[in-house]
């Protein structure tokens, strides 16, 4: 769990990178050969949705990307792949969850490639709302298999991932975007210090040190 609390503080400073370059990156040529999604046979089985199919690492295509991708390539390739393999370990619901936060960051990945490619729409129009469903919505499959598992004594696992996926829709945020992060992080970390607390003396996993 403390890798968690990691992970969503290395997405803050990515963010706040990401924040100071995108604005002076030089337009991209509308070549799409220069665009490397995540394929999704490279998120889950084939025919496996988030909430069901076991997931891989991303592998992510070489191609000429801006810097802003490669680093958000390298915090999935980093934090991200380590916390969806100890919530694997952790299996169940957990690894479930995590399956749908990795959908949620690639989902995020192929955002910023929209955005070094094409020219910003109104926020307000139908275009930019498409752009941002599939980000939203793998963001609601976190919260929702949280939501559908109250009872469950993993409840708290459960609500420290949900609380701090809200972070990724930085992206929305025009006038500050890291103090999206900073408030997630607030609420995932309650959770995540509760889990650590209840567990950190059975299960060497949680142990922050």
């Amino acid at each position: 769990m403390n890798n968690l609390t990691t992970l969503i503080k290395r997405l803050e400073a990515a963010t706040s990178r990401l924040e100071d370059m995108v604005p002076t990156m030089r337009p991209p040529s509308s070549d799409a050969n220069g665009v490397a999604s995540l394929p999704e046979h490279g998120l889950t089985a084939p025919g496996a949705d988030a909430r069901n199919g076991p997931t891989a690492s991303p592998r992510l295509a070489p191609a000429n990307l801006p810097p802003a991708v490669d680093d958000f390539d390298a915090l999935i390739n980093g934090d991200v792949k380590t916390f969806v393999n100890m919530s694997e370990e952790i299996g169940g619901l957990v690894a479930e969850q995590s399956a749908a936060v990795l959908r949620a960051f690639a989902a995020e990945r192929k955002f910023l490639i929209v955005t070094t490619k094409a020219k910003k729409p109104d926020i307000q129009s139908p275009v930019y709302m498409e752009v941002l469903k599939e980000l939203q919505s793998t963001m609601g499959v976190v919260n929702d298999i949280r939501e559908a598992n109250r009872a469950s004594p993993l409840f708290k696992h459960l609500s420290a991932v949900s609380e701090g996926i809200g972070m990724l829709i930085w992206v929305a945020n025009e006038t500050k975007p890291t103090d999206t992060i900073s408030e997630m992080l607030t609420s995932a970390q309650y959770f995540g210090n509760r889990v650590i607390q209840d567990y950190k003396e059975k299960y060497t996993i949680y142990n922050p040190h």
